[in-house]
């Protein structure tokens, strides 16, 4: 798997995303149901900011066709507007009522002094009357001096009582920026506070909130007002005066306080978060250190370098770098008996060897000498006995058989003596050997072999190393007859300062790797095993359909 090789860095890192992840889930969903709760709070502020304007409308409605229709019922007229309006008691910051003739012309007002706002109140009332834009008991709004008024007529006696209202427009102590528009049923935008601008006429038709409000007679949304901002609504009718009362606070400064409460949130999580990566830096640094140890001294060891580690860092890690630092001490001293055991197994098959070759040349003298002189004598002695007597036709074969019997049997005792130990290699020296052992070798096996020796016979060479030089021939011919089903061999040996090479090459169906690493091959094992004893090396190699190369370097002192 592609995990497996992270480093403990990588896991650690994976470790603190798996903390900080959540976490910030949890930040992100606090987050959001936080605007969702001060949404929801919104709206029902707003709804309770629009329903509280509307039952101050109601009620400021419901007492100004009350006092017109109390001072309508005295039959007020030119005449006696002076002196009616006189005991009228008004607050003249908020009220103040006017006579106006059939034509439109003031007439008197409850309040006697002349001021900017009862001028201008007389001009937007005799506008209004003038061109017929009053209805009786239907209140019209407008600004007036920078405040919003309502006017509300009653014709009384050829003449029209208006009465000039300036409505609470404070939209509410719990949400002081909240937005109040008023909106009639057609779509007309009768007033909006406390924007000062002039919004009084404009059409919202079209719009959805105008559309959810005229679906239901209350209710809370969410849309952006008619000057682009985005708002919380509460909304509420009035049927008696046919108007809509939104209120509306503003998304962002809703979202203010929830987005300060995230912003400290991020930071304390960014702050957690970092403190958790300087950790899992910290604790990667301190688990990676000792395991890079580890990991360096592994292989290290692989390569034959033992080197012990610290054994430090985390507790299971330091009984991991103990139980390295055991291993180790532990497969020296393996290697240690082992190297001893091979020296010991090397000097017993060196000392085998040597036993071996003096025991097959005391053999093979004592069969060339005794044996052989006595086969010798014996095939004289019977040569003269068979000489001495007359033959006749019966005695013939058996004459024949004896002679043949001991020509053969003094052949094989040549023959087992020169293979025990061949005169020819202490006699006449290695070539002469090998030329001999090639010669009995075709003879054998009727395989063709080319033979290339050193040029000069008479150099010589150091007796262990002839002897393995010959042994190795011997048991490499004897694979090739065996095994190679070859046609021909070639054999060369070459004689360079300090060594001796040979090579034998076949023409055979070439040896495997499989049978080159066969631990019952017993022929391979001793080739190597001679020219290890001789301090030499052997490279074999096959090549399928093509033969098998058997290369052999033997070390051998130079000449004085």
């Amino acid at each position: 798997m592609a995990g497996r090789s992270w480093s403990i860095r990588w896991w650690l890192t994976i470790l603190a995303a798996a903390l900080a992840i959540p976490l910030l889930s949890l930040l992100a969903w606090l987050y959001f149901s936080q605007i969702q709760r001060e949404e929801q709070e919104a709206r029902a502020t707003a709804l309770r900011i629009a329903r509280a304007t509307a039952g101050r409308l109601r009620e400021m409605h419901a007492d100004g066709i009350s006092l017109l229709q109390r001072i309508a019922a005295r039959q007020i007229d030119g005449a006696s507007c002076a002196s009616l309006m006189a005991v009228i008691d008004f607050d003249v910051r908020d009220e103040n009522l006017f006579l106006f003739d059939a034509d439109g012309h003031f007439l008197c007002a409850s309040e006697s002094e002349v001021t900017l706002d009862t001028t201008l109140a007389e001009s937007w009332i005799a506008r209004e009357l003038q061109a017929n834009r009053l209805r009786p008991r239907v209140p019209a709004m407008g600004m007036l001096n920078g405040r919003w008024a309502s006017i509300l007529s009653l014709p009384v006696n050829r003449a029209t009582l208006v009465l000039l209202q300036h409505p609470d427009t404070s939209a509410s102590a719990l949400a002081p920026d909240a937005m109040v528009t008023i909106i009639a049923r057609d779509g007309t935008i009768v007033s909006r506070w406390p924007s000062a601008g002039s919004w009084a006429g404009r059409s919202i038709r079209g719009t959805y909130l105008l559309g959810i409000s005229q679906r239901r007679r209350e209710g809370i949304a969410e849309a952006v007002g008619v000057d682009g901002v985005s708002r919380q609504y509460g909304f509420t009718m009035l049927p008696e005066l046919g108007w809509y009362i939104y209120a509306g606070i503003p998304t962002s400064s809703v979202m203010e306080e929830v987005r300060q409460t995230f912003v400290r949130g991020v930071g304390g999580g960014a702050i957690i978060l970092i403190a958790i990566i300087i950790i899992a830096t910290i604790l990667s640094r301190a688990i990676e250190r000792p395991v890079a140890a580890l990991s360096r001294a592994a292989e290290g060891a692989a390569a034959g370098a033992y080197s012990q580690v610290a054994e430090e860092g985390p507790r299971e890690i330091a009984q991991l770098a103990n139980s390295f630092n055991t291993m180790l001490r532990r497969r020296l001293e393996s290697e240690r008996r082992l190297l001893e055991d091979e020296r010991e197994l090397k000097a017993l098959s060196e000392r085998m060897l040597l036993v071996q070759e003096e025991e097959r040349t005391r053999i093979a003298r004592e069969l060339h000498d005794d044996l052989g002189q006595a086969l010798t004598a014996l095939k004289m002695d019977v040569g003269g006995l068979l000489a001495m007597t007359t033959p006749s036709a019966s005695d013939e074969p058996l004459r024949t058989r004896i002679t043949n019997t001991l020509d053969e049997t003094v052949t094989a005792v040549q023959r087992i003596s020169s293979e025990l130990r061949p005169s020819t290699l202490d006699d006449l020296g290695l070539a002469a050997a090998i030329e001999a052992e090639a010669a009995r070798f075709e003879q054998r096996t009727g395989i063709e072999c080319e033979l290339s020796l050193p040029d000069d016979p008479s150099r010589e060479v150091e007796s262990a190393a002839a002897t393995a030089i010959y042994r190795i021939v011997q048991e490499a011919l004897t694979n090739v007859s065996r095994h190679a089903n070859a046609s021909r061999v070639e054999l060369r040996l070459r004689q360079r300062p300090g060594e001796l090479l040979l090579e034998i090459r076949d023409d055979g169906r070439g040896i495997t790797t499989a049978q080159l690493h066969d631990p019952f091959s017993l022929g391979l094992i001793g080739i190597r095993e001679r020219a290890g004893l001789a301090g030499g090396s052997v490279r074999i190699e096959g090549i399928a359909g093509r033969g098998t190369i058997v290369s052999v370097r033997i070390p051998q002192a130079s000449p004085a």
